[in-house]
């Protein structure tokens, strides 16, 4: 076989129907392949990342791949999809913990922060979805659909805003939205990159002071100004 596996699946196998077997078979090379390339393409991105180097970390051959993926670039957003899954459930748990809006909020974006802080080569991997060039890369159809799980993220964002803020003026609660998510995502790029510590700040503690302002000038807003 291609792939090695360990004692736990070959006891779970062994007790499968044929057809039963084959699909686990497959679903469990499958796994392989993407954890393979995801320690592939947080190395080396998506423009360094090839096959053959997916092939290795994976311990088969090419021609193991392409039966369930044509290129690198299906790998890639498949492995950029269930990052921003995991996240989107995460906040999605945070915010239940809470009725208070500006509470939720803080939770809110508080998870994003520390689950890309946490992992900041996923972080790195969902910049690529701030590229212009993307839909070249990634084809328009993994784009589009990478694209609204990340926006489908940023509306949990706004939901918060929404509730947050005494009169909702939906254009003024997707704009706040992205300007924490984009703020948030500077700060993260800043501090994993050693500038934060050059500028003698603190990367949570400057999330929050803007989280504090955003919430009171929320409180505040009026459509149309005052």
């Amino acid at each position: 076989m291609l792939f090695m596996r360990n004692n736990v699946i070959q006891l779970q196998m062994a007790t499968l129907k044929p057809d039963s077997y084959q699909g686990a078979l497959e679903a469990h090379r499958r796994r392989l392949i993407v954890d393979a390339a995801r320690r592939v393409f947080e190395k080396s991105g998506l423009e360094g990342a090839s096959i053959r180097a997916i092939a290795q970390a994976a311990g088969c051959t090419t021609g193991a791949i392409y039966p369930h993926f044509a290129a690198k670039e299906e790998i890639f957003a498949v492995v950029l999809s269930e990052s921003l899954l995991a996240m989107s459930q995460a906040v999605s748990r945070a915010v239940r913990e809470t009725t208070l809006p500006a509470k939720a909020l803080r939770r809110a974006t508080s998870t994003i922060y520390k689950y890309y802080d946490s992992r900041p080569s996923e972080l790195t991997l969902a910049l690529v979805l701030f590229n212009g060039d993307r839909p070249r890369k990634l084809g328009r159809g993994l784009d589009e659909t990478l694209k609204q799980q990340l926006d489908g993220l940023l509306a949990l964002l706004a939901e918060q805003v929404r509730k947050t803020t005494q009169k909702p003026f939906l254009p003024m609660v997707r704009i706040e939205a992205m300007a924490l998510f984009t703020y948030l995502v500077g700060l993260l790029v800043l501090k994993h990159g050693g500038r934060i510590d050059v500028l003698g700040n603190n990367a949570s503690v400057l999330l929050a002071h803007y989280i504090k302002n955003m919430v009171a000038r929320l409180a505040d807003f009026e459509p149309g100004g005052r």
